[in-house]
């Protein structure tokens, strides 16, 4: 399990976390999620799966948090749509910060803007059952074509982030920015926190600074990093900032 920090662009400072999923595998070396995500689903592995890395991105949170570091940061953790329509899947997320000890507004779930209108009555009720856990919710790849823009309103949704499509080649592409700018607007209209995934240049932190998002993740402030990294940059509590 590696951890994506989410920065400050403004100062630098660590927010948040995103625990990310890896694979070692014997001959093709370490894959990302795409590799292998379909299969554990296929062979309905996905919740199990999905319980390894809850509790593991718990514990190692919670073993930062007593140690005294990350004590104002938020732990990210991407759920998948079998996990979000799988019965219990509330209770587990509920024992599970309750058995590490972790405050609850402390640890956000992401789930991707296609999940959320495949099956919006299932999604209402869970997110629902989520927020009544005391846990954040945010709507990941925002953007990328399925609308869940009718549903912002009533879903108890605390953030967006913007697909890394779209931050990728800002500051180069005109349409890129008008949609980037599009949703700065709409989470400002819907009193929603705003994270750009993808930001890789110098170009794009600034142009999203200047348009007045500045949460941001991307290998321009820190690649993915193993337990122990993280938890040296959340006791250091900045990454270098300067552009």
């Amino acid at each position: 399990l590696n951890s994506l920090p989410e920065v400050d662009m403004r100062t630098g400072r660590i927010l948040a976390t995103e625990a990310l999923v890896r694979w070692e595998h014997p001959t093709r070396g370490l894959l990302l999620p795409g590799s292998f995500i379909n299969v554990a689903e296929s062979i309905n592995l996905a919740g199990e799966l999905g319980r390894w890395v809850m509790r593991t991105a718990c514990a190692d949170f919670s073993g930062w948090q007593r140690s005294g570091i990350g004590i104002d940061a938020v732990l990210r953790i991407n759920v998948s749509p079998v996990q979000l329509v799988s019965a219990g899947f509330v209770e587990m997320v509920a024992e599970t910060i309750d058995e590490f000890g972790i405050d609850g507004r402390s640890v956000c779930l992401e789930i991707t803007e296609s999940v959320v209108v495949q099956d919006i009555e299932t999604t209402r009720i869970t997110l629902a059952g989520l927020k009544k856990a005391g846990v954040q919710i945010a709507i990941d790849d925002f953007g990328t074509g399925y609308s869940v823009l009718t549903h912002l309103k009533s879903l108890p949704v605390n953030t967006l982030k913007i697909d890394k499509s779209f931050v990728r080649d800002l500051g180069f592409d005109p349409d890129d920015l008008s949609i980037v700018r599009a949703i700065i607007g709409l989470a400002d209209a819907f009193n929603l926190g705003l994270v750009a995934e993808g930001v890789e240049t110098v170009l794009a932190a600034r142009t999203l600074l200047e348009h007045g998002c500045y949460r941001a993740q991307g290998f321009l402030l820190s690649r993915p990093l193993p337990g122990d990294a993280m938890a040296e940059l959340l006791a250091k509590g900045s990454v270098p900032v300067d552009f």
